[in-house]
């Protein structure tokens, strides 16, 4: 009864909270909180909900798709993680060997290393042999336990950042922009480069979409080891390639993202006024996240990025935001920590069977 009961309200609260996650991310698309409540909330309405039926005697269609929902999840984990980690290991190579070797660069071939490991890292850290009452053997299941828990909370907030990416590029361009902003990057000896280029590119087309046409500001200060600004760079380089001057805007006081947006704000004749941001489409939903923090009426688009550039790039991107809410991410590993090594000295000492049975 009391099994019945728990799982009644844990698939009712999973419901609830899987309507709300999925219908706020719905209405904006820069809610990544709300979309890992609707994830989260899915799936355990899903597994609640098979577990009660099957306690019910339940065998209709509505048991089948439960179960048949978390076996493609369990399936999608067994095949996709080696599949991932040869993604991971072929484009950190490829990436390497076309561009600059850094540490950023490297972080796809290091992630698929660390994917390698990390199997046989839990492995040893799990205790062998029957279960002892000792501290040493308690601790060390308590630390298996632990390390299970934050490698899992990792992949899930990954999974959910990864998804929340994908979707929200997929969302339609629905308001009417008073300006398009070009999100600056390095220059090679002055010049814009190609990454840059597609930016630009990709913003001018977009400009082109509307009528009456939105002002262009091409939005980047001027680094340490660049002769000019970044900005005034962007606004010839579209000039050149067939933009309206007057329909051009260089803003050149930036040096990061949000600085971008904030000083290109400035230039708007509404402070308040919806605003296309262009980027790469590595970086669209950091940059919408950005977005968002500061208030802006903005959509994010983004420009095509060499594919063995993406792994990296996207992990790059994952550990910003991670790093912008470090404090919160810190918070719950901490607590699934102590839940690991609490919990041991109370599950193992209770599933070791009394003497003599």
């Amino acid at each position: 009864m009391v099994l019945t009961w728990g799982a009644a309200i844990l698939a009712g609260g999973g419901a609830v909270a899987a309507a709300l996650g999925l219908m706020l991310f719905a209405k904006d698309g820069r809610r990544i909180g709300a979309l890992g409540c609707g994830v989260l909330g899915t799936f355990t309405a899903l597994v609640s909900g098979a577990i009660l039926l099957f306690q019910q005697g339940f065998q209709g269609p509505l048991l089948v798709i439960a179960i048949a929902a978390l076996a493609i999840m369990l399936l999608g984990t067994i095949v996709g993680y080696p599949v991932l980690v040869l993604f991971l290991l072929w484009s950190g190579v490829t990436v390497l060997r076309r561009e600059s070797r850094s540490l950023s660069n490297g972080l796809a071939l290091l992630a698929g290393v660390g994917m390698v490991v990390l199997p046989f890292t839990l492995r040893a850290l799990e205790p062998a042999g029957a279960m002892q009452e000792s501290v040493w053997y308690i601790t060390r299941y308590g630390m298996h336990s632990a390390a299970v828990l934050v490698v899992g909370y990792v992949a899930v907030v990954f999974a959910i950042f990864l998804i929340a990416s994908l979707l929200y590029r997929w969302r339609r361009l629905r308001i009417m922009p008073e300006a398009v902003i070009i999100l600056g990057a390095g220059l090679i000896d002055g010049q814009v480069p190609p990454l840059l280029q597609g930016r630009l590119r990709r913003g001018l087309e977009v400009q082109r979409s509307f009528d009456p046409a939105p002002v262009i500001i091409t939005s980047g200060g001027q680094g340490a080891d660049e002769p000019r600004a970044e900005g005034v760079a962007m606004r010839e380089y579209l000039i050149a390639i067939g933009a309206e001057p007057e329909g051009v805007i260089a803003e050149t006081e930036s040096r990061s993202t949000r600085e971008n947006l904030y000083f290109s704000q400035q230039l708007l004749t509404d402070p308040h006024a919806a605003v296309v941001v262009v980027t790469s489409n590595y970086h669209v939903f950091r940059a919408a996240l950005l977005t968002r923090s500061m208030e802006l009426r903005a959509h994010v688009v983004g420009s095509k990025t060499a594919w063995y550039y993406l792994p990296s790039a996207v992990l790059r991107e994952f550990a910003g935001v991670v790093r912008d809410q470090l404090r919160i991410h810190l918070s719950i590993v901490g607590a699934l920590v102590v839940l690991g090594l609490v919990s041991s000295f109370i599950l193992v000492p209770a599933m070791i069977p009394p003497p003599g049975t």
